[in-house]
């Protein structure tokens, strides 16, 4: 197959039971009408659309929700109720817009992090307590070094509300949205041209949590390595009817922008879990690395070109790989 580009521009202005670490939501509320399969292209679904813009609660550097048009075009027919899976879901931002829109019935997000984590299950599981508290919460720097404190040494142990905020509050009061290691916006003295409550629009964010309440049935929330959720999903989820989009840390300064970085080893295992099991629906997206290149060359790789911002727009060079009998 030849080699394929694909130029994106993302918009730079953008009940419960459980066992262990995995939490699965059991109250089923209502969706809109699943359409066809005919009907599932990408000219039909546009996430810019403000309906669709603004339903992530997170601000994810390299998040994907851009791409959500294009992963609408690659769910499985199914007669039934169709599934979407993030081994790495960060913000969510496709999966969100794919659930909104009906184009998936049940979505399975998965972070390994603890505190991304403790964000989405409080957000999911203790919705009007977590409203509350955004809108409550002082907006200031005094906060800012609370949650911060909060979250230094927490990637392990079990779910804390005040975790799972702490980490919301920072992600949206922090440069560029960087949990850890980032300053606050506007800086420790405020002295900067924004703010630290420049991105923390309160009325709006408890909407979007209140959004996520009510679809809290749709969404099955775990707390795994990702590679170990994909390898638990060939027997608790619908592999036949359901799309894996996998966005794993960069190679290239994953440590520097992903809570939970991968080294080489784990690169090289996530490849041979995804070309060598009974995974068959999976999208995956990368920094444009050799490595990559390299353990996915019996695939489809297409390169990527994603315009987006951080502290300063600039475009990042990324593949979107796929089976090659998927494409």
């Amino acid at each position: 197959m030849n080699p394929q580009e694909i130029s994106i521009y993302r918009n730079p202005a953008k009940g419960s039971c459980k066992s262990g670490l995995s939490y699965h939501c059991c109250v089923r509320t209502s969706l809109p009408h699943q359409p066809q399969r005919s009907q599932l292209s990408q000219s039909q679904l546009n996430p810019n659309d403000p309906q669709y813009r603004s339903l992530s609660p997170f601000r994810y550097p390299g998040g994907k929700a851009f791409l959500s048009a294009f992963l609408a075009d690659k769910i499985p027919e199914a007669a039934g109720d169709r599934h979407y899976a993030e081994p790495f879901c960060g913000g969510a931002g496709a999966a969100l817009v794919l659930l909104k829109a009906g184009y998936v019935q049940h979505l399975h997000l998965n972070d390994a992090d603890l505190r991304i984590y403790s964000a989405w299950r409080a957000m999911l599981t203790e919705t009007a307590r977590f409203v509350d508290r955004i809108l409550s919460a002082p907006v200031s720097v005094e906060t800012w070094h609370w949650a911060s404190d909060l979250i230094r040494g927490a990637s392990k142990g079990t779910y804390d509300f005040d975790l799972g905020f702490a980490t919301f509050f920072l992600n949206r009061t922090s440069r560029s949205g960087i949990v850890v290691g980032a300053g606050p916006i506007g800086g420790y003295n405020q002295t900067g041209r924004w703010k630290i409550d420049a991105r923390y629009n309160g009325a709006g964010l408890a909407e979007r949590i209140k959004w996520l309440g009510s679809v809290s049935g749709h969404i099955s929330l775990t707390n795994e390595d990702g590679l170990t959720f994909l390898h638990n999903s060939l027997t608790r989820t619908p592999v036949d009817h359901t799309l894996f989009f996998v966005d794993p840390p960069y190679v290239h300064a994953g440590g520097r922008l992903y809570l939970n970085a991968m080294n080489e080893a784990k690169h090289i295992a996530l490849s041979d879990i995804l070309q060598d099991s009974k995974l068959k629906h999976w999208i995956l997206t990368y920094d444009d690395h050799p490595l990559i290149r390299s353990i996915y060359s019996r695939q489809d790789i297409a390169s990527l070109d994603v315009t987006y911002s951080l502290q300063n727009k600039r475009k990042e060079k990324e593949v979107l790989i796929q089976p090659t009998d998927l494409g």
